[in-house]
């Protein structure tokens, strides 16, 4: 006996012991389950990139908080009145103090200003009045040391930061005229004051400078992470929440005005949201989708109960397992589930459907029959988990440890679906059947393909291999020539608004209320802050490290600002000035106020460009010393010295990303590599870029590591097995036809490759090779038993084809039904999915057979068969 006759026989002569052991392990995984933990988002790119890396170290040096933290952002506006009127700011100051007393959010918060805006540097300009008596640029600034204090018994924190009650107390008995003239002060744009330049990093673009009216403003929201943040995903699930409850506030609000809400922490818990209504919605639909699907199928209830049996065991072993592993549930697991049951109803029809042959063709009893089913598919089963782990594993190779998770689950999941559907379902199978037929009740349906329309669609692809192979391979050639063209033109995207979700469409206003999902206005909310204000998370940074105290270091920095002040992408304040800071810009804009940092800034110039070009190190401690927390916002001064320095360019919220981060690396390029600096562009928008770049390598490594793998196992199974190298080569192009035609189909419907879609070459290869392996064994196999050419191609499309057949059918359903999901990232990916399935069905089903014949005829030592005569055909 060989290898499979022996596990086959094992497996049908000890079911009952087997079945015992299969539940045991599903009891000793489930508890696995309650083990798995869910991130909202994707994470970012892995610490060893240089531009995450330059993130962090701009994170970690260039801040006076303790904390790590976390930003939202929040505008108020209003098309009617103006916002900066006192009855509006002391309506935005009680939003603050509903901020302060919810437990939820306060405890989030940072120690210093966690919520701010220019309705508190205006109420602590008021007080500083009040308490001064005048209203000067010291009281605007808040300070003035060489001053003191008028109240002797007023500490300086508390001139500087009076309590929320108090701003609020001291606006509302202040009259509009008194406020009208603070916020005119503060918004003065003659003045240099470091009120004056936050305020309108605060303002809308569209501001008049000088104007005491506006029709929109910022407030920041400051939250204490656990962690430097560089991907939503690694924000907590507390800091989410209080940021989704910082929005809830906010719409219980006056109507006076209009509140948008937007953070990283937001998209994960929108997202939560989206997910589980999406779920919700199209769960029960793809459920009904799937037992429909199964039940023409097997069209015998004892079947479609134990497919069930199957799919719930390799689904709790592989998300158990999974949550032992502490292995974490993203966005991109969710594939997972959705693709085991793909697989298991693929593995699961091809056992069944072959033991209904064996039945209908020898009728010699329930085991007999199921040992030559488990022989006969046994060896392909074994073939496609090796090759689909491998489609998989390619994953490992991204710089998302996200994706690298999802090859790790799908390899582990593919392994027990071989477990539960080569052996745990036969033995159920050998168990139930042989206890219907003692009672008298022998009922094998017969194939799906036997008769009918059905047949006469399966054999299309026989047909044709028969009559005109070569004409079909060349239309399929000029059909992947145009699939590989529109390939090159395909989008990567690393956008986050496809993870945020759309407003329902109207169809689901039909389903029950209990189902029905919410509405979403997250992806509003930022496309009108990005549009209209300048948004923390839109900055760029270049990050300068090495010996920023050579002479020629600011001559650089001017280089690099001007460079990247003719960028179109660049964000323009109310001013009209490119909102880019530098060392530089702060140098000049405190020696505008400094008359003793002004002798020092211009004696360390002796060109007469306004740009120090000696004696660096000097310049930098008086910048220190007259404005400690501007020049620590841009220099990093450590115990040896000066080491760092950043430069920040603002981008426009309406560019696009690509254009966006241009400015940024322009700037970077114009000081590299000069008076031995190192400058890295950085910042969100360049990360997700270079997430971008990476994600397009990615996608082309794990393709080409893919096939390649999968190549040589099939050469090398195929040669081993049956001699032939040529024909597992041969099972290979299908697939690689069909993957061509739908990234050409992606880039002709304008679908972009995104965090999650960037799986469908992997997926769509794992499941393709699934059928062409099947096709292939099953040709040989009946070659091998005498057939001819003709009667055996038949034979293969209706019997494996009908197998093939129920189970795209059932897994592009299931994944199909993810197109109508409100997240557009999973609304991609299910449509996607669906038509790579499709694909891959009709590669192996109508132009396999073709390539089969062709090899059949024209291939050294392909005819295999061994009886003397051909074997009747089946009509």
């Amino acid at each position: 006996m060989t290898w499979i006759d022996s596990v086959a026989t094992f497996v049908t002569d000890h079911s009952r012991v087997l079945i015992v052991v299969m539940l045991l392990v599903t009891a000793g995984l489930a508890p696995g389950l309650a083990q798995i933990e869910d991130t909202a988002a994707v994470g970012g790119l892995s610490d060893d990139s240089p531009v995450a890396e330059a993130n962090a170290e701009i994170q970690d040096r260039f801040t006076d908080r303790e904390e790590n933290t976390t930003t939202a952002v929040i505008a108020v506006s209003s098309d009617e009145e103006n916002v900066l009127s006192r009855e509006a700011l002391v309506r935005t100051l009680e939003y603050q103090r509903a901020l302060h007393d919810n437990r939820t959010v306060e405890e989030t918060f940072v120690a210093d200003d966690p919520v701010f805006g220019i309705e508190n540097l205006v109420a602590r300009a008021a007080i500083a009045a009040d308490r001064r008596g005048q209203l000067d640029e010291a009281t605007i600034a808040g300070w003035n040391e060489t001053e003191g204090l008028v109240d002797a018994n007023v500490s300086r924190d508390e001139w500087e930061s009076p309590s929320l009650d108090e701003q609020i107390e001291h606006l509302e008995s202040t009259n509009d005229s008194e406020v009208a003239e603070i916020v005119e002060e503060i918004l003065d744009p003659d003045s240099n004051s470091e009120a004056t330049r936050v305020a309108y990093q605060l303002l809308p673009e569209s501001y008049e400078p000088g104007s005491s009216a506006a029709d929109g403003r910022l407030m920041i929201l400051t939250q204490e992470t656990d962690s430097q943040i560089s991907a939503a995903a690694e924000i907590s699930e507390n800091v989410s929440s209080a940021q989704a409850i910082s929005r809830s506030i906010a719409a219980e609000q006056p109507d006076n005005e209009s509140y948008a809400v937007y953070g990283r922490g937001m998209v994960n818990y929108e997202q939560d949201i989206v997910m589980e209504d999406s779920f919700t919605t199209l769960g029960p639909l793809a459920l009904a989708f799937v037992l429909i699907a199964l039940s023409l199928a097997y069209r015998d209830p004892t079947d479609v109960l134990l497919g069930l049996v199957g799919i719930v065991a390799t689904l709790v072993w592989t998300m158990g397992t999974m949550g032992w592993l502490a292995i974490a549930f993203n966005p991109v697991m969710i594939a997972v589930p959705i693709l085991l049951i793909g697989l298991s109803v693929d593995f699961a029809l091809h056992v069944i459907m072959r033991y209904r042959e064996e039945r209908h063709r020898l009728d010699d009893g329930v085991r007999p029959a199921m040992t030559r089913s488990i022989v006969r598919v046994g060896p392909a089963l074994g073939l496609v988990t090796v090759t689909t782990i491998v489609g998989f594993l390619s994953n490992y190779t991204s710089p998302l440890g996200d994706l690298q998770d999802f090859g790790v689950v799908t390899a582990i999941g593919i392994v027990f679906t071989l477990l539960v559907f080569g052996v745990f379902v036969p033995a159920l199978k050998c168990e139930l059947a042989s206890l219907l037929d003692g009672r008298g009740w022998d009922r094998t349906p017969s194939l799906p393909g036997a008769d009918g329309r059905v047949r006469r669609l399966l054999e299309g692809g026989a047909v044709i291999a028969s009559r005109a192979p070569v004409v079909l391979l060349v239309v399929a050639l000029l059909v992947t020539a145009g699939g590989a063209y529109g390939a090159t033109h395909l989008e990567m995207s690393a956008e986050q608004e496809l993870f945020m979700g759309d407003n329902p469409p109207e169809w689901v206003e039909n389903v029950p209320d209990a189902l029905e999902p919410s509405e979403y206005a997250l992806k509003d909310d930022r496309a009108y802050i990005y549009s209209t204000f300048q948004s923390p998370d839109r900055q760029g940074f270049v990050f300068v490290e090495g010996n920023v105290t050579a002479p020629g270091t600011l001559e650089r920095v001017d280089d690099a600002e001007r460079t990247a002040a003719r960028s179109d992408a660049v964000y323009e304040s109310p001013t009209g000035e490119p909102e880019i800071v530098t060392p530089l810009s702060e140098m000049r804009a405190v020696a505008e106020e400094d008359p003793a940092f002004n002798d020092t800034f211009a004696a360390a110039d002796t060109s007469g460009d306004a740009i120090p070009d000696r004696d660096l190190e000097t310049v930098y401690d008086a910048f220190y010393e007259a404005a400690p927390d501007r020049a620590a916002e841009s220099l990093d001064r450590t115990d040896g010295g000066y080491t760092a320095m950043q430069l920040r360019i603002a981008t426009d919220g309406a560019a696009d990303r690509s254009e966006a981060v241009g400015p940024v690396f322009d700037a970077a390029g114009a000081i590299d590599g000069a008076d031995d600096l190192r400058a890295v562009g950085t910042g969100e928008s360049v990360v997700e870029e270079e997430l971008n770049d990476r994600l397009s390598t990615t996608l082309i490594e794990s393709l080409t590591i893919t096939i390649v793998v999968i190549l040589s196992i099939l050469a090398i199974v195929f040669r081993v097995t049956k001699g032939s190298a040529t024909l597992g080569a041969l099972t290979l192009v299908p697939v690689v036809l069909s993957v061509t035609w739908l990234f050409g189909t992606m880039a002709l419907l304008g679908i972009p490759i995104s965090l999650i879609t960037a799986m469908v070459g992997s997926i769509t290869v794992g499941i393709g090779i699934d059928y062409a392996i099947h096709v292939s064994e099953r040709y040989w196999q009946e070659r091998e038993g005498g057939a001819d050419a003709t009667a055996a191609l038949r034979r293969t499309v209706l019997g494996t084809g009908s197998a093939l057949m129920s189970s795209a059918v059932t897994t592009a359903i299931g994944f199909g039904v993810l197109a109508f999901s409100l997240l557009p990232a999973l609304r991609h990916f299910g449509f996607v999915l669906a038509l790579g399935i499709v694909y891959s069905f009709l590669a192996t089903v109508y132009l396999q057979p073709s390539l089969l014949a062709v090899w059949d005829r024209y291939a050294p030592g392909s005819v295999v068969a061994t009886a003397s005569a051909a074997v009747p055909d089946d009509d």
